[in-house]
């Protein structure tokens, strides 16, 4: 019979242990609900600024595409100002080329470089406009520099 008793005994200290696991199961997932609820209501209350911050966002990217697109049409625009002076220059090339050819006082052997540079077999007494006014003489040859930045891709008037 003493077995019996020790069953028993075993049997309601299992049962005890049993619920007071559950029971501090039970209060833990109650905690963790209350603190679920707790974020979700803190959540819900920074909705307002999520949405701010989601509108300012959005306006900066919209702004972004605007410069983009500000930006990409001034590069075409700078693109085509490039064509349309290479293309002048080539003109202005040409014209002087042609005055070159029917120039009494040239004898076909200048030569000018897009570095600065230009070399210039003259016949003649002649006064050119470079840096400053010169006289050259006859059968001289000259190379110049020209050190202004804008007259760098231009020719000189002969």
């Amino acid at each position: 019979m003493q077995t019996i008793i020790w069953i028993i005994i075993a049997i309601i200290v299992v049962a005890i242990i049993v619920a007071a696991v559950m029971a501090v199961r039970r209060k833990r997932q109650a905690q963790l609900a209350e603190r679920a609820a707790e974020l979700r209501t803190h959540a819900a209350e920074r909705d307002p600024d999520v949405a701010e911050e989601r509108r300012r966002a959005a306006e900066a990217e919209a702004q972004a595409q605007i410069a983009r697109a500000e930006a990409e049409r001034a590069e075409e625009r700078a693109e085509a100002a490039r064509h349309s002076s290479m293309f002048e220059e080539a003109r202005q090339e040409d014209t002087l080329r042609e005055a070159d050819r029917i120039d009494p006082h040239v004898d076909g052997t200048r030569t000018d470089t897009f570095d600065g540079t230009r070399t210039d077999t003259v016949e003649g007494t002649r006064t050119d406009m470079v840096d400053e006014t010169r006289t050259d003489t006859v059968d001289e040859t000259r190379t110049d520099t020209v050190d202004d930045p804008d007259r760098k891709h231009r020719r000189e008037d002969v």
